[in-house]
C-alpha cells in the first residue's frame, strides 16, 4: 500500500484544498449524473398504508405468505445501503449472516449518501439538527461495542464535508466533481449488483472501510477485492465503457427506496414494507419468520460468526 504523508491526510480537512490530492484518487471515470432525490412517489408504501385510526387506509396491509420457504423458494429481500452509512455497516454482519443461514435471496442496492442527495445551495447537507453529527458518530462506536462488531468512523470519510469540530462545523458538502471517492465506491457497488454479488461485495469493501482496521484508501479496496478473486479491472473498465448502464443502477435503486416510503439507510424492503435502520433489524427478521422463514442445511458464502446479538 502507498504511505500516504500528513500533508496529504490534513487535505482531508481544508475546505479549500483541490481533490483529487496525488494518492488519495480513486481512479479517473467519467462524470455523474445529478444525485439528488428523484420525486417521491405519491402511492409509496407508508402512505398507501397509511392508519391513523381517523382516516381510511387506503391498502391493507400485507397478509403473511403461506408458501414453503425452501432453498429453491426463497423470501426475497431488498435492502437500500450506503457506503457512507455507519448504521449499514453495523448491519452488515447480520445481513450476511442471514443470508448464510437462512433461505432467503438478498440484493443490496447501492444509492448515494444522503449528504449528496439532499445537498442544499450554498453546498450543506440536508440536516439541521444541531446534535446529530455528534451523537451519530457517538452511537456508531457505543452501537458496535453492544453488538460486538469492530467498527471505527472511518478514514478518510468516504464524503469530503466539514463536520469537525462539531460545535462550529457548517456540514459544508462539496459537489461530486470534487468528491474523491463515493462516485467510484457507487458505481462498484452498483457492478456487483449488475453481476448479482452485491452481499459479497460488501463484506469485502464495506468492511475494508468501516471495520476498524486500518486507514483505508483506494488501493485498499482494489486489493482486498483481487484478493477475494474479484476482476476489479474489469468492474472499471464497465464504469468507463458502459456509463448509463451503470449509474442507471443507483438511480432505479433510488426511486426504488422512495416506493418503500423512506429516504434513509439501511432500509430493509420486504414485500413492499421498510425496515429502517440498524435497530428494526429485529423487527425485520420477526416478519420474515411471520412470513415462514427456514433455516439452510448448510451455510452459503460469504461465511461470518453468529452475531452476538441474534433476534429469538
Amino acid at each position: 500500500m502507498p504511505k500516504i504523508d500528513q500533508k496529504v491526510i490534513d487535505k482531508l480537512t481544508s475546505m479549500d484544498s483541490d481533490w483529487p490530492a496525488e494518492g488519495c484518487a480513486a481512479p479517473d471515470l467519467p462524470p455523474v449524473p445529478d444525485a439528488e432525490n428523484p420525486p417521491v412517489p405519491k402511492d409509496n408504501w407508508n402512505w398507501a398504508t397509511y392508519n391513523d385510526e381517523v382516516h381510511a387506509q387506503r391498502q391493507g396491509y400485507n397478509v403473511p405468505l403461506t408458501d414453503v420457504v425452501t432453498e429453491d423458494n426463497p423470501l426475497k429481500v431488498d435492502v437500500c445501503w450506503s457506503m457512507r452509512s455507519p448504521y449499514s455497516s453495523l448491519t452488515l454482519p447480520r445481513l450476511v449472516y442471514l443470508h448464510s443461514n437462512y433461505n432467503v435471496d438478498m440484493r443490496i442496492r447501492t444509492i448515494f449518501p444522503v449528504a449528496v442527495r439532499t445537498r442544499h445551495k450554498g453546498g450543506k447537507a440536508g440536516s439541521g439538527r444541531w446534535y446529530k453529527w455528534a451523537d451519530g458518530v457517538n452511537d456508531f462506536r457505543r452501537s458496535g461495542q453492544y453488538h460486538g462488531i469492530q467498527r471505527r468512523w472511518p478514514n478518510p470519510d468516504p464524503i469530503w464535508q466539514n463536520g469537525f469540530p462539531p460545535e462550529s462545523a457548517d456540514n459544508l458538502v462539496h459537489p461530486l466533481e470534487k468528491q474523491p471517492h463515493i462516485s467510484w465506491l457507487v458505481r462498484l457497488a452498483n457492478v456487483a449488483e449488475i453481476w448479482n454479488r452485491s452481499l459479497e461485495f460488501q463484506h469485502i469493501v464495506h468492511e475494508t472501510i468501516w471495520g476498524g482496521r486500518y486507514d483505508w484508501w483506494p488501493d485498499h479496496v482494489e486489493t482486498n477485492l483481487k484478493e477475494a478473486g474479484w476482476d476489479y479491472d474489469a468492474m472499471i473498465e464497465m464504469i468507463r465503457n458502459e456509463t448509463e448502464t451503470v449509474d442507471s443502477v443507483w438511480q432505479e435503486n433510488a426511486k426504488f427506496q422512495l416506493q418503500a416510503g423512506h429516504g434513509g439507510v439501511p432500509l430493509m424492503v420486504f414485500r413492499g414494507e421498510g425496515f429502517f435502520g440498524q435497530d428494526r433489524f429485529g423487527q425485520f427478521f420477526w416478519r420474515l419468520r411471520q412470513n415462514g422463514l427456514t433455516e439452510r442445511r448448510e451455510p452459503r458464502a460469504p461465511i461470518t460468526p453468529m452475531p452476538l446479538r441474534w433476534p429469538n
